[in-house]
């Protein structure tokens, strides 16, 4: 089916248009660290295999995000942070976002139904001041993700957290079970690095027993941090596995 055909809701203005996007003047920081082994495996959802203690805290400034497929739409910009973890199923290895938070409904939506990541609406921040970036998330007064990274000689094994392997499940209206329960494998295509900076970070994890539980990672011990600069697409993931009962 051609890309140009794949409409969402509402129909007359659907909130995101067809992919694939362009990630322009995209900056990202990595925290690396490491987690209670017990906790990680909470944090993924079955059946994916847990592989490593070893996960990433993660927050993204996206300054210009453009809609390849539809020219005339204006640009957009969002903030975006998390936590995604090292995973396999059936062989194929990469990485799961087990928590996302975006600053926009048109971030948001799209990565929920197409591909499946968690995604929720926060509130995000960047702040610079010399050669030191800090950043807090915070969803309904809960503060989620504090990160403080600080430019300076560091090395450090980077883990493998692509490509993405999600599990998506979207209920059945009448409550009955899923209409859809798969794996999806997400792939950024065109990846072109402009700039990476080592240094080092101070991450604090928060959150609620019952709502966003990102404090059960710690205590955490850190191995290591970067800045990025980069431009990607983004476009259609591959479903890799159905989790729906046959018959």
């Amino acid at each position: 089916m051609s890309q140009q055909l794949l409409e969402t809701i509402p129909h007359h203005s659907p909130l995101f248009k067809p992919l694939p996007r362009l990630y322009a003047r995209f900056e990202k920081i990595s925290v690396i660290c490491r987690a209670p082994k017990d906790a990680v495996r909470r944090a993924l959802p079955e059946p994916l295999d847990y592989v490593s203690d070893i996960f990433e805290v993660f927050v993204y400034r996206c300054p210009e995000v453009r809609d390849i497929a539809v020219p005339g739409a204006p640009p957009r910009s969002y903030m975006e942070s998390g936590i995604a973890l090292q995973a396999a199923v059936d062989g194929v290895a990469g990485g799961h976002v087990a928590y996302e938070y975006v600053t926009t409904d048109d971030a948001m939506a799209p990565g929920r139904e197409i591909w499946g990541y968690p995604k929720k609406l926060a509130d995000v921040d960047w702040q610079r001041e010399g050669q030191t970036i800090t950043s807090k998330t915070v969803r309904r007064g809960n503060r989620l993700i504090d990160i403080e990274f600080s430019e300076g000689s560091n090395t450090f094994d980077k883990p493998v957290y692509q490509p993405r392997l999600q599990v998506k499940r979207i209920p059945s209206a009448d409550g009955s079970g899923y209409d859809v329960h798969q794996i999806v494998l997400n792939k950024l295509a065109k990846w072109t690095l402009l700039e990476t900076i080592t240094g080092n970070a101070k991450v604090k994890l928060g959150g609620m027993e019952d709502m966003d539980p990102l404090f059960e990672l710690g205590p955490l011990e850190i191995l290591g941090a970067e800045k990025i600069r980069a431009e990607f697409e983004l476009a259609y993931g591959q479903v890799i596995k159905d989790l729906r009962p046959i018959g």
